[in-house]
């Protein structure tokens, strides 16, 4: 870089890197006014930029990534993430994320109890409703008649709970 730092603007924070108190207070206050220009619906999507490709998002045709973005109102590397990842950009401003699906450990023991199969212990102790450490254990040792009457009723008690939110 030739000649002085433009002290005081942003091409001075940003161009020339200086790093003053002057040429900073200028990038921030660039940066608040676009972010309110933003928010007024004043940004313009630069449709006719050679970079710029028109994408699809549930059927409606937006010529920009920015566009798409500001109408759906989520980022724009939020739409340009899901084209990489997943082609499509079809679940971009619908909320939530898709629950993951645990896969199943590779060192988990099947557990049959009271005649119903789980495809681990965790598993089991999950669906029953109990604590997982003390199944275990009672599970390692042998189940006792006392605990074995206690599970057939916290499962029923399960299957009456799953019953009662599907009705």
């Amino acid at each position: 870089m030739t000649g002085p730092v433009p002290h005081g603007t942003p091409s001075g924070y940003v161009r020339c890197k200086c790093r003053c108190d002057l040429c900073r207070e200028a990038e921030v206050q660039r940066q608040r006014e676009w972010r309110q220009r933003h928010r007024d619906g004043k940004v313009r999507h630069r449709t006719d930029h050679p970079s710029c490709v028109p994408v699809r998002v549930r059927g409606v045709v937006y010529p920009s990534i920015s566009a798409a973005a500001y109408a759906l109102n989520v980022t724009p590397s939020s739409i340009a993430g899901q084209l990489a990842r997943r082609g499509a950009a079809d679940g971009a401003g619908l909320g939530g994320h898709a629950p993951r699906r645990r896969p199943q450990p590779v060192n988990s023991r099947r557990c049959v109890i009271h005649g119903r199969e789980f495809p681990s212990i965790a598993a089991a102790a999950r669906e029953i409703g109990v604590n997982y450490s003390h199944f275990f254990r009672e599970v390692k040792r042998g189940l006792s008649d006392q605990y074995s009457q206690y599970l057939l009723l916290k499962m029923m008690q399960a299957d009456a709970g799953r019953q009662g939110r599907a009705a």
